[in-house]
């Protein structure tokens, strides 16, 4: 090879220099290195394939071109310079029957195993940042001995292919011996290549399969089945179609007692069940829930028919392995264009059916309707307002007074909260106190109940007001909280109220679902000397055997038995047997709701201690109160 100031042609004039950038483009996007050419007199042309990273220029290699030039020269076929840390640079002559032209500077790479941190402290002498040192070395490719001559092989035949031919210049019969063989190694590249394509297509097929099917189930997932959604409702041809969410009830049960791999089987077979009914696109969507694309419905009967179909299906008992579990479903519904013409809010019209549908219990189905979106928004608004009550001070005590039988003294007061919204009005509990413990606030909220009860009661009875106490209700939520009692303490406390003038009402719902636990707070609060009452008897779980382990003080008799005392001869009955029974266990009995006369004559008649109701008072605010303990003086 011949090298040197003697050259009989110029680069630019023998090398088309648009294909050669070309041919560094191709090679940067295939191996991620840039790369730069130098003719023979060393001036760089303007066609770097890339930016050209000169901050491994900084570590002292400076002799690396010369290296290089040097074993060029000695006719190697490729220079390469090992440098600092494994770092090497490498550089292919670019020649015309056998006179070097050019070269072309290869990036810096590094050689397999190169210890990469040994970089660290030379670059911290130029004050080099480490964020970009982190980038530059993680951008830095990694290449193996065999790879160099694959790089060789690449730039030798696209170099052949970038000479130009015409103007004069005649290949020579060895330069076409050099493009045969070129052929035969580039047909090596191209299996390679091939291969490479494959195993490339193999992985994103798999990446596809995860991004579009279920992994557990092999269903078409979430993703792929609002693409389907999306290209029936791109097509605009006026076809109409439903959307079936379907849900395991009490999937979480099955996980807790038999074991996820068995919960893991349950749902393959329910996707190959669903997939069976032939109904149209079955997809896996997260935790127990599946969803159908159903194409057309003739009306709403029609719809109705295919959801109970599917929960007369799957309902039932199955026996996995051996292992019996009863199974039963809920199915929102949706159709397009009805509920909406788009994915999203068809998708999540369909959930709030399926969650309207789970209010209503078990094996049910219900279609969407615009009206249950509407449930929603106002609940979201309620919550917004709620949390405003807290920080602005809307909310507003009433307090309903507790009558003796005997003397018609007024003993007692219930305290009921009320809510006056400046943008929703006058909110009765009723409206927000379901929505208050959905989402926590019942606990700050019944706090300041207990709080502005005790407060005012200590003001009554600082007064010389004659009654015996005030009560309030609690929430289910606020019993779970492992420190209600010592709450309860604390506010007797700062209100410097004695204990034995609040009494705390719990309803006989609540108390039995959580017995045991409920127990245990009923025990702490009778410890500080708060009264307990049991509420709404016969409301729930009417269980007389109970009450015996409960210590309470007093039971409220529900509204509804008081109601047909007059007129229902077993509720009569039933009345009287349960103030009797109280009695024998020193309970203080109330009976709820009386508003007739009729009412107070058969309750005096059945010895009952105390009534609470509108015959005597309905809820008033504190100011109102003081007639009727004014009265007591």
């Amino acid at each position: 090879m011949k090298v040197g100031a003697h050259m009989a042609f110029v680069l630019a004039d023998v090398i088309n220099i648009s294909e050669l950038k070309n041919l560094m483009e191709r090679f940067y996007s295939i191996t991620s290195i840039a790369c730069y050419v130098k003719d023979i007199s060393g001036e760089v042309l303007n066609i770097n394939s890339q930016k050209y990273i000169h901050i491994f220029d900084k570590l002292g290699d400076d002799k690396k071109e010369e290296y290089i030039l040097n074993q060029i020269i000695n006719e190697r076929e490729i220079g390469v310079f090992e440098g600092y840390g494994n770092l090497v640079y490498i550089g292919i002559p670019i020649t015309i029957n056998e006179e070097h032209i050019g070269t072309i500077f290869l990036n810096p790479v590094f050689l397999q195993k190169s210890d990469k941190d040994c970089f660290k402290v030379k670059f911290e002498k130029f004050n080099f940042d480490e964020g970009k040192y982190k980038l530059l070395i993680k951008n830095t490719p990694v290449i193996s001995e065999r790879y160099i001559e694959k790089i060789t092989q690449f730039f030798h035949y696209g170099l052949i292919l970038a000479q130009k031919t015409e103007d004069g210049f005649i290949m020579d019969l060895d330069t076409n011996k050099k493009l045969n063989q070129s052929y035969v190694e580039l047909f090596g590249i191209y299996e390679q290549l091939c291969a490479s394509e494959q195993q490339l297509r193999s992985k994103y097929d798999g990446i596809k399969k995860l991004a579009y099917y279920d992994q557990l189930t092999n269903l078409p997932n979430w993703n792929l089945f609002k693409k389907e959604v999306e290209k029936r409702i791109e097509k605009k041809s006026g076809d109409n179609f439903s959307i079936f969410q379907i849900d395991l009830d009490n999937f979480k049960n099955i996980n807790d007692i038999f074991g996820y791999e068995y919960g893991d089987k349950l749902l393959r077979k329910t996707g190959e069940v669903l997939s069976q009914l032939h109904l149209g696109m079955v997809a896996k969507m997260g935790g127990s829930e599946f969803l159908i694309l159903k194409n057309g419905y003739d009306n709403k009967r029609h719809l109705e028919n295919i959801a109970q179909c599917m929960i007369n299906t799957i309902s039932g008992l199955w026996n996995i392995d051996g292992t019996e579990t009863l199974i039963s479903v809920t199915v929102g519904i949706t159709v397009y264009p009805r509920d909406g013409e788009e994915v999203a809010t068809l998708l999540r019209n369909a959930d709030i059916a399926l969650n309207r549908t789970k209010l209503i219990g078990k094996n049910s189905y219900k279609l969407f309707e615009k009206s249950m979106y509407n449930e929603i928004l106002k609940k979201v608004e309620m919550e917004k307002e709620l949390r405003k009550a807290i920080k602005n001070n809307e909310f507003i005590l009433y307090y309903q007074p507790q009558v003796d039988m005997e003397n018609t003294k007024v003993v007692g007061f219930e305290a009921l909260i009320r809510w006056n919204s400046p943008k929703l009005g006058w909110v009765m509990p009723l409206e927000f106190i379901n929505l208050a413990e959905e989402t926590g606030l019942i606990i700050p909220i019944g706090e300041w109940v207990l709080k502005t009860a005790c407060s005012q009661n200590k003001i009554w009875k600082d007064n010389g007001y004659s009654y015996d106490f005030i009560s309030i209700n609690v929430s289910p939520i606020q019993l779970k909280e492992d420190n209600f009692a010592y709450t309860v303490k604390k506010v007797l406390e700062e209100t410097e109220l004695k204990p034995e003038y609040l009494e705390i009402e719990i309803t006989e719902s609540v108390m039995m679902e959580s017995l045991e636990s409920n127990l245990k707070v009923i025990n702490e609060l009778k410890n500080i000397g708060v009264k307990v009452a049991l509420d709404d008897f016969g409301s729930g779980y009417s269980s007389l055997n109970y009450l015996k382990s409960i210590p309470i003080n007093t039971l409220k008799i529900d509204k509804t038995f008081i109601d047909g005392i007059c007129s229902d001869y077993y509720e009569d009955i039933i009345t009287e047997e349960i103030i009797k029974l109280a009695h024998r266990m020193k309970l203080e009995v109330v009976a709820e709701g009386v508003e007739e006369e009729d009412q107070i004559e058969s309750l005096k008649g059945k010895n009952c201690n105390k009534i609470q109701g509108y015959y005597f008072g309905k809820p008033m605010p504190s100011e109102d109160i003081k007639d009727f303990l004014k009265k007591q003086l």
